[in-house]
């Protein structure tokens, strides 16, 4: 049986504006492009990873709502497998806003997160003998916990994107074997790379790695500590560059890369995604080099 990565978390409903300066107060700015898309760090993750070549499912709550049919087409349009726990129950969108800066590439998000208390409570059925990976990135975090735990009794490896830090994080750590945070990632008691690794290794986590934007990445891990060498390109757009980055860390490692092997690889298609407008135009020009 051929085996494949699951994503757990979150997906959005994103609207993005690239203009040349961000707006200031009272005023209205003409857009240079836009795009709509679905997003989210699970959902961008799984969608790079299965365009890079990967078999993935994306486990999140779609339901029933008027965005429903837009969400599931695109998903399946990169041939990722969806594992739906709401189905076609009634359930609000989660919906993103993007104003994007030509001048640097930097991004700005309006979310709206609505609350899914009757998410608790769904049953998880699925079958975990498929998967060899599984990434969350932190949302939903009961039901994350409650796949990782299993995920961990069935040995697949557990990967976090540590976007930040967030309510019960401390829990699902215990059934994490790598975390790669972002540099707003921080731990109870500091935010310093030195206390992320110490308060990682300590919950269990074995290889850490923390990404800096444009900065070196910094790691931790059985043989020790290290930085990997990011290669400095012009940006136009940093939307889901993260998210980009740990679908294609879990492309390279679940295809026999290590773990350092795996950060560099995919640093430098997070990179590609950079020169691009919006989360999905540097597929169009990726050149793959696996």
């Amino acid at each position: 049986m051929k085996k494949k990565i699951l994503f757990v978390g979150l997906n959005t409903v994103d609207l993005q504006f690239l203009v040349n300066q961000y707006p200031k107060p009272n005023t209205k700015t003409k857009a240079l492009q836009n795009q709509i898309c679905i997003g989210g760090p699970a959902t961008n993750a799984a969608i790079s990873c299965a365009f890079l070549g990967t078999r993935a499912d994306l486990f999140t709550p779609v339901g029933g709502h008027i965005f429903s049919d837009f969400i599931i087409k695109e998903i399946r349009n990169y041939n990722l497998g969806l594992i739906d726990p709401l189905k076609k129950k009634p359930s609000t969108p989660v919906f993103a806003s993007i104003i994007t800066s030509k001048t640097n590439g930097d991004r700005t998000v309006f979310s709206y997160h609505p609350e899914i208390e009757y998410f608790k409570n769904i049953q998880l059925k699925f079958n975990l003998k498929y998967y060899q990976l599984a990434l969350f990135d932190g949302f939903y975090i009961d039901m994350a916990i409650s796949i990782a735990m299993r995920m961990k009794k069935n040995e697949t490896i557990t990967i976090l994107d540590g976007g930040s830090w967030k309510k019960n994080t401390d829990k699902l750590l215990k059934y994490i074997d790598i975390a790669i945070c972002s540099n707003d990632f921080q731990v109870p008691g500091g935010k310093r790379p030195e206390d992320i690794f110490a308060y990682l290794h300590a919950s269990g986590v074995k290889d850490i790695a923390i990404t800096r934007g444009n900065h070196n990445i910094l790691c931790s891990h059985k043989e020790g500590e290290e930085e990997i060498k990011i290669e400095q390109i012009d940006v136009i757009d940093t939307l889901g560059a993260g998210d980009i980055f740990h679908g294609a860390f879990c492309h390279f490692y679940f295809n026999g890369h290590n773990f350092t092997n795996s950060l560099q690889r995919a640093s430098i298609v997070a990179g590609e995604s950079c020169k691009w407008f919006g989360t999905r135009e540097w597929m169009k020009n990726y050149v793959r080099n696996d």
